[in-house]
């Protein structure tokens, strides 16, 4: 019978679509203190991100210090830093500070759920390998600073930091528990980025146990 027959090729031939990716980020430790994270994501701008992020629970104050030790130019707004973010929703509040391969080192922060980022900071000329520091105190304020060796810190003030005028902290109300750690964006779907991060070091009431996901919708490139 020729119809039975088309019908046993047609299963036997049948082609079957590639799995679609279920992460577009990752995240491994290499070493104690040692960390390689990848991204595909679009960015952590405007009011919702997409990135892949390696983080802890903190409650309070505390700060996190991380030398980006390599990045990837997949953009020249990529992104490898360090982060304080209230949830993991994609519009959620959060400071970053990172390096990037040609917009040297940012300060950005969004002040409100779903609403947009700004960029509160910017140092240009720097590229990995360089220090990034974020601090949150008792009453909400974060402080960025970044260096070059890891002991003399340049605070956010209008001579390192141009666009913002004064050294004043910025203040991001939070809840009490958030979520603190390492952030990474390709700002480039079709490109994977890879950071590297060492001697990172977290203060504070903190749970010890990394998590990590991409935060942000999956984009098919």
């Amino acid at each position: 019978d020729l119809i039975v027959l088309a019908e046993h090729l047609f299963e036997e031939f049948e082609v079957v679509p590639p799995a679609l990716p279920t992460s577009f980020g990752s995240f491994t430790e290499d070493a104690p203190g040692t960390y390689t994270m990848t991204d595909r994501g679009v960015d952590i701008w405007d009011p919702l991100d997409q990135f892949h992020f390696a983080y802890k629970i903190l409650s309070g104050p505390g700060s996190i210090v991380a030398r980006v030790d390599s990045l990837t130019n997949t953009n020249t707004w990529a992104k490898a830093g360090v982060m304080i973010r209230e949830t993991l929703d994609c519009g959620s509040k959060h400071a970053l500070v990172c390096v990037t391969p040609g917009n040297g080192v940012a300060f950005l922060s969004r002040s409100s759920t779903n609403g947009g980022s700004i960029l509160a900071g910017q140092q240009g000329g720097i590229t990995s390998p360089w220090w990034v520091k974020l601090e949150r105190d008792s009453r909400g304020n974060f402080t960025a600073s970044h260096s070059l060796d890891g002991s003399t810190w340049q605070s956010r003030d209008g001579t390192t930091w141009p666009s913002v005028a004064g050294a004043l902290p910025t203040n991001i109300p939070m809840n009490t528990d958030v979520c603190i750690g390492l952030a990474v964006t390709s700002h480039n779907t079709l490109e994977t980025c890879q950071a590297v991060f060492s001697n990172v070091t977290i203060t504070g009431d903190v749970i010890p146990q990394w998590s990590n996901q991409d935060v942000g919708p999956l984009v098919q490139p």
